[in-house]
Protein backbone atom coordinates (compact mmCIF):
# COMPACT_ATOMS: atom_id res chain seq x y z
CA UNK A 1 0.00 0.00 0.00
CA UNK A 2 2.56 2.62 0.98
CA UNK A 3 4.21 1.24 -2.47
CA UNK A 4 1.24 2.60 -4.19
CA UNK A 5 1.29 5.79 -2.18
CA UNK A 6 4.45 6.83 -2.87
CA UNK A 7 4.36 5.88 -6.91
CA UNK A 8 0.75 7.89 -6.97
CA UNK A 9 2.36 10.90 -5.27
CA UNK A 10 5.35 10.69 -7.83
CA UNK A 11 3.13 10.59 -10.73
CA UNK A 12 1.46 13.44 -9.65
CA UNK A 13 4.07 15.13 -9.71
CA UNK A 14 5.42 14.43 -12.46
CA UNK A 15 1.98 15.45 -13.86
CA UNK A 16 2.47 18.37 -12.38
CA UNK A 17 5.37 19.45 -13.57
CA UNK A 18 4.39 18.60 -17.30
CA UNK A 19 1.32 20.96 -16.70
CA UNK A 20 3.67 23.82 -15.25
CA UNK A 21 5.73 22.87 -18.40
CA UNK A 22 2.51 23.41 -20.72
CA UNK A 23 1.51 26.39 -19.54
CA UNK A 24 4.79 28.05 -19.57
CA UNK A 25 6.08 26.54 -23.07
CA UNK A 26 2.60 28.20 -24.04
CA UNK A 27 3.26 31.72 -22.64
CA UNK A 28 6.68 31.45 -24.09
CA UNK A 29 5.35 30.84 -27.79
CA UNK A 30 2.74 33.34 -27.62
CA UNK A 31 3.26 36.10 -30.30
CA UNK A 32 1.91 39.72 -29.45
CA UNK A 33 1.15 41.88 -32.12
CA UNK A 34 0.58 46.14 -32.71
CA UNK A 35 0.35 48.50 -34.56
CA UNK A 36 4.09 48.95 -35.36
CA UNK A 37 6.02 51.67 -34.43
CA UNK A 38 5.32 54.87 -36.11
CA UNK A 39 8.18 56.05 -38.77
CA UNK A 40 7.42 60.02 -40.38
CA UNK A 41 8.09 59.77 -43.90
CA UNK A 42 7.31 61.34 -47.27
CA UNK A 43 4.38 58.56 -47.39
CA UNK A 44 3.23 58.41 -43.44
CA UNK A 45 2.42 62.03 -43.00
CA UNK A 46 0.17 63.43 -40.73
CA UNK A 47 -3.70 64.66 -41.52
CA UNK A 48 -4.58 67.59 -40.36
CA UNK A 49 -8.33 66.89 -37.88
CA UNK A 50 -10.45 69.79 -37.43
CA UNK A 51 -12.31 67.99 -34.78
CA UNK A 52 -11.24 67.11 -31.41
CA UNK A 53 -11.29 63.15 -31.18
CA UNK A 54 -13.54 61.46 -28.08
CA UNK A 55 -11.82 57.95 -27.16
CA UNK A 56 -12.77 55.39 -29.88
CA UNK A 57 -14.77 52.32 -28.22
CA UNK A 58 -16.04 49.03 -29.79
CA UNK A 59 -19.05 46.89 -30.07
CA UNK A 60 -18.79 44.07 -26.83
CA UNK A 61 -18.18 41.25 -29.03
CA UNK A 62 -14.43 42.77 -29.85
CA UNK A 63 -13.82 44.20 -26.42
CA UNK A 64 -10.57 41.81 -25.89
CA UNK A 65 -7.09 41.33 -27.32
CA UNK A 66 -8.10 37.92 -28.80
CA UNK A 67 -7.05 38.19 -32.79
CA UNK A 68 -10.41 37.17 -34.48
CA UNK A 69 -10.79 35.41 -37.91
CA UNK A 70 -13.60 34.26 -40.11
CA UNK A 71 -13.63 31.27 -42.61
CA UNK A 72 -16.19 33.03 -44.93
CA UNK A 73 -15.77 30.22 -47.59
CA UNK A 74 -16.92 27.21 -44.99
CA UNK A 75 -19.14 28.99 -42.05
CA UNK A 76 -19.06 33.01 -42.53
CA UNK A 77 -21.11 33.28 -39.34
CA UNK A 78 -18.18 31.88 -37.17
CA UNK A 79 -15.73 33.68 -35.32
CA UNK A 80 -12.56 31.98 -34.77
CA UNK A 81 -9.31 33.15 -32.45
CA UNK A 82 -6.08 32.57 -32.69
CA UNK A 83 -5.07 30.21 -30.02
CA UNK A 84 -1.03 31.29 -30.11
CA UNK A 85 -1.39 35.17 -30.49
CA UNK A 86 -3.19 38.17 -29.64
CA UNK A 87 -2.83 41.89 -29.04
CA UNK A 88 -0.99 43.93 -27.10
CA UNK A 89 -3.83 46.28 -26.49
CA UNK A 90 -7.45 46.06 -27.30
CA UNK A 91 -8.70 47.21 -30.63
CA UNK A 92 -10.10 50.71 -29.61
CA UNK A 93 -6.24 51.67 -27.80
CA UNK A 94 -5.10 50.10 -31.08
CA UNK A 95 -7.25 52.83 -32.77
CA UNK A 96 -6.53 55.33 -30.12
CA UNK A 97 -2.29 55.57 -30.27
CA UNK A 98 -3.01 55.06 -33.88
CA UNK A 99 -4.63 58.11 -33.96
CA UNK A 100 -2.09 60.32 -31.91
CA UNK A 101 0.36 59.41 -34.65
CA UNK A 102 -1.97 59.94 -37.65
CA UNK A 103 -3.60 62.99 -37.00
CA UNK A 104 -2.81 66.52 -36.25
CA UNK A 105 -5.39 68.72 -34.71
CA UNK A 106 -5.80 72.13 -35.91
CA UNK A 107 -5.50 75.01 -33.95
CA UNK A 108 -9.18 76.53 -34.31
CA UNK A 109 -11.16 73.35 -33.84
CA UNK A 110 -14.94 73.36 -34.23
CA UNK A 111 -18.06 72.98 -31.79
CA UNK A 112 -18.02 69.30 -32.67
CA UNK A 113 -16.02 66.28 -32.02
CA UNK A 114 -15.30 62.74 -33.77
CA UNK A 115 -16.69 59.53 -32.12
CA UNK A 116 -15.66 56.45 -33.53
CA UNK A 117 -16.95 52.83 -32.62
CA UNK A 118 -15.28 49.87 -33.94
CA UNK A 119 -18.52 47.39 -35.18
CA UNK A 120 -15.65 45.13 -37.46
CA UNK A 121 -11.72 44.08 -36.43
CA UNK A 122 -11.70 40.75 -38.27
CA UNK A 123 -9.14 38.95 -40.10
CA UNK A 124 -11.69 36.90 -42.75
CA UNK A 125 -10.62 34.73 -45.54
CA UNK A 126 -12.34 34.32 -48.53
CA UNK A 127 -10.80 31.02 -49.59
CA UNK A 128 -7.80 28.70 -48.11
CA UNK A 129 -5.40 31.29 -48.63
CA UNK A 130 -6.28 34.26 -50.01
CA UNK A 131 -7.43 36.76 -47.09
CA UNK A 132 -7.54 40.36 -46.02
CA UNK A 133 -8.11 42.47 -42.78
CA UNK A 134 -11.47 44.69 -42.54
CA UNK A 135 -12.04 47.15 -40.29
CA UNK A 136 -15.89 49.02 -40.03
CA UNK A 137 -16.37 51.76 -38.07
CA UNK A 138 -19.18 53.73 -36.91
CA UNK A 139 -17.81 57.47 -37.27
CA UNK A 140 -20.84 60.02 -35.37
CA UNK A 141 -19.97 63.75 -35.22
CA UNK A 142 -21.18 64.90 -32.03
CA UNK A 143 -22.12 68.19 -30.43
CA UNK A 144 -19.37 69.26 -27.79
CA UNK A 145 -22.34 70.51 -25.17
CA UNK A 146 -25.47 68.85 -25.78
CA UNK A 147 -23.30 65.44 -26.67
CA UNK A 148 -26.07 65.02 -29.45
CA UNK A 149 -25.02 62.69 -32.74
CA UNK A 150 -25.73 65.31 -35.17
CA UNK A 151 -24.59 62.68 -38.18
CA UNK A 152 -23.47 58.68 -38.51
CA UNK A 153 -21.25 57.41 -41.75
CA UNK A 154 -20.39 53.45 -41.76
CA UNK A 155 -16.84 53.41 -42.93
CA UNK A 156 -15.75 49.81 -44.23
CA UNK A 157 -11.74 49.17 -45.15
CA UNK A 158 -10.03 46.22 -46.04
CA UNK A 159 -6.38 45.39 -46.54
CA UNK A 160 -5.18 41.91 -48.29
CA UNK A 161 -3.17 39.30 -46.00
CA UNK A 162 0.34 38.27 -47.34
CA UNK A 163 0.50 35.25 -45.71
CA UNK A 164 -2.77 32.89 -43.65
CA UNK A 165 -1.85 33.19 -40.43
CA UNK A 166 -1.90 35.85 -37.32
CA UNK A 167 0.96 37.82 -38.51
CA UNK A 168 -0.43 38.39 -41.74
CA UNK A 169 -3.98 38.99 -40.36
CA UNK A 170 -2.31 41.78 -38.12
CA UNK A 171 -0.29 43.53 -40.80
CA UNK A 172 -3.63 43.63 -42.75
CA UNK A 173 -5.52 44.99 -39.98
CA UNK A 174 -3.14 47.71 -38.82
CA UNK A 175 -3.10 49.18 -42.56
CA UNK A 176 -7.33 48.74 -42.86
CA UNK A 177 -7.69 50.67 -39.69
CA UNK A 178 -5.54 53.14 -41.09
CA UNK A 179 -7.06 53.33 -43.95
CA UNK A 180 -10.44 53.41 -42.20
CA UNK A 181 -9.27 56.26 -39.69
CA UNK A 182 -7.76 58.67 -42.83
CA UNK A 183 -11.30 58.36 -43.91
CA UNK A 184 -13.24 58.91 -40.86
CA UNK A 185 -11.35 62.09 -40.29
CA UNK A 186 -11.41 63.37 -43.95
CA UNK A 187 -15.18 62.54 -43.26
CA UNK A 188 -15.36 64.12 -39.90
CA UNK A 189 -13.60 67.31 -41.41
CA UNK A 190 -16.27 67.55 -44.69
CA UNK A 191 -19.21 66.94 -42.23
CA UNK A 192 -18.80 69.77 -40.11
CA UNK A 193 -17.50 72.18 -42.48
CA UNK A 194 -21.38 71.72 -43.76
CA UNK A 195 -22.61 72.00 -40.00
CA UNK A 196 -23.99 75.30 -38.35
CA UNK A 197 -23.36 73.38 -35.19
CA UNK A 198 -20.19 73.10 -35.74
CA UNK A 199 -19.37 76.37 -36.66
Amino acid sequence: MRHFILVLTGSLMISGLAACVGINKTKLNMAVYDFGLSVSNENNQQITSKLLFEEPIAAESLNHNKIRYRLNYQNPSRVFFYTESRWAATPPELLSSKLTNLAHIANTTKNCSLKLKIEVFDHVFQSATASEGIVQLSAQLVEKKSKKIILTQLITESAPSSTPNAQGGAAALQMASENALKKAINWGNTAAESNLLCQ
